[in-house]
């Protein structure tokens, strides 16, 4: 069979499709997601250059002990001066300054929950005549630092929200 040529069929163009749907403008969904991402990511700047301020304190304390020589005669009346000066970066001086002897042990224990016991013992001994062995020194040392690790930042409130500082 064959077709008749119709001429209104002739006349016809072939089927032209739309032109592809671009990128640009973008939809209110992705400038909204552009937004709140634009956000957190300013959030968290803020909050890590916060984080960063709060924990120079306990940085700059930790270096400083790291520096003690062991062999010093007066290692734990440095230690000692080291861990009140470090509390007071993060307290009133008022709170830190007069406390000394038990008060003073009780109150580091209040802030490290896991404080080393042979921190006040040898903390103790820096008044007396002779000065601490060699192991009692590195003992010393290492029970500061890992206080100084545990307590400081110092908590902000009762419900021991506290901010974290890497080491």
């Amino acid at each position: 069979m064959q077709t008749a040529n119709n001429p209104a069929l002739a006349a016809m163009k072939d089927i032209q499709p739309p032109e592809p749907i671009g990128t640009w403008p973008l939809a209110y969904g992705y400038w909204l997601l552009l937004a709140v991402t634009l956000v957190a990511i300013v959030a968290c700047a803020f909050w890590l250059i916060k984080r960063h301020r709060r924990c120079a304190a306990k940085r700059e304390a930790i270096a400083q002990l790291d520096k003690l020589d062991t062999s010093h005669r007066q290692l734990a009346i440095e230690i000692n001066a080291l861990l009140k000066r470090s509390a007071m970066s993060y307290t009133p001086r008022e709170n830190i300054a007069s406390i000394d002897g038990d008060s003073w042990y009780a109150w580091l224990r209040q802030q490290d929950n896991k404080m080393d016991d042979a921190l006040p013992k040898l903390l103790a001994k820096r008044y007396q005549a002779q000065a601490l062995t060699t192991a009692e020194a590195k003992q010393l040392k290492i029970a500061a630092k890992q206080w100084l690790n545990n307590a400081l930042p110092l908590k902000q409130n009762s419900r021991g929200k506290e901010a974290l500082c890497s080491q």
